[in-house]
């Protein structure tokens, strides 16, 4: 599915789980202006991280981001749990990540 079919979804797991997890986009354009324009067009209302370098960005280089959408998620201690291509197995990746203790 492509990175922006997604956006429905991920709308509605931002909205179901906001409470205990954070949904954080980190746009790949290499415009600014255009990433602006498109998560205000978009309806994305969660922080979104855009600097317009692509794929050549901070972000994307140190997590080894080859295409769109990649999807991380964390645990409560901030470590990665899963990563997927498709926000459509987030939901239960996430049950899973929450269900877990924090880790000491």
């Amino acid at each position: 599915m492509a990175c922006m079919e997604e956006v429905p979804l991920l709308k509605t797991l931002h909205d179901k789980y906001s409470k205990d997890a954070v949904i954080l986009g980190v746009s790949i354009d290499e415009s600014v202006k255009r990433a602006d324009r498109t998560i205000k067009d978009r309806g994305m209302t969660w922080p979104q991280f855009a600097d317009g370098k692509g794929f050549e960005g901070p972000i994307p280089t140190a997590y080894h981001i080859q295409g769109t959408p990649e999807l991380f998620v964390l645990d409560r201690d901030g470590r990665i749990f899963a990563r997927t291509g498709s926000a459509t197995q987030v939901e239960a990746l996430l049950k899973n990540a929450l269900a877990r203790p924090p880790q000491p």
